[in-house]
C-alpha cells in the first residue's frame, strides 16, 4: 500500500518542465515589436479621440476622427498578427486574428480616405480665409 501511495504522490507532483525550444528569439523580437506597435498606437487612438471630442471646427474634427480610425485599424492588425502569429495554430484564435484583421483593414482604410477628405475641405476653407 505505501508504495502504491508514492506511485500515486509521485504521478501529481510537479516536475521538471522542458524549456520550450520552438520559441525563437526572431518570434521574440517580432512579437514584442507589435506590442509595441499595438500600445502606441492604442494611446494616439485615445489621444486623438480627445482631441476630436473638444474640437468645434468641423474639419478639424473629421481630420482627428479620421487619425483615430487610422490608429485604431493599425492597432487591430497589430493584435490579430499577434494572435495569429506568436501562439501555436488553433482554429478558434485564427477566426478571432481574422475577425480583427478585417476591422482593422476596414478603420484602416476608412480612417485613410476621410484624412484625404477633410484635408481637402480644410484647404478649402484656408483659401477662403484668405
Amino acid at each position: 500500500m505505501l508504495k502504491s501511495s508514492a506511485i500515486w504522490l509521485s504521478s501529481i507532483t510537479p516536475t521538471a518542465v522542458e524549456p520550450d525550444t520552438s520559441y525563437t528569439w526572431a518570434q521574440f523580437i517580432g512579437s514584442s515589436v507589435l506590442l509595441i506597435v499595438m500600445c502606441l498606437c492604442a494611446c494616439l487612438s485615445v489621444f486623438y479621440s480627445f482631441r476630436y471630442r473638444r474640437s468645434t471646427d468641423p474639419a478639424v474634427r473629421g481630420l482627428n476622427q479620421a487619425k483615430t480610425n487610422i490608429n485604431m485599424g493599425i492597432t487591430l492588425i497589430a493584435m490579430s498578427l499577434i494572435l495569429i502569429l506568436t501562439y501555436e495554430a488553433n482554429w478558434l484564435r485564427a477566426i478571432i486574428g481574422a475577425i480583427f484583421l478585417l476591422m482593422g483593414l476596414f478603420n484602416l482604410f476608412a480612417g485613410i480616405r476621410n484624412r484625404r477628405i477633410f484635408l481637402n475641405i480644410g484647404a478649402k476653407q484656408e483659401e477662403r480665409k484668405q
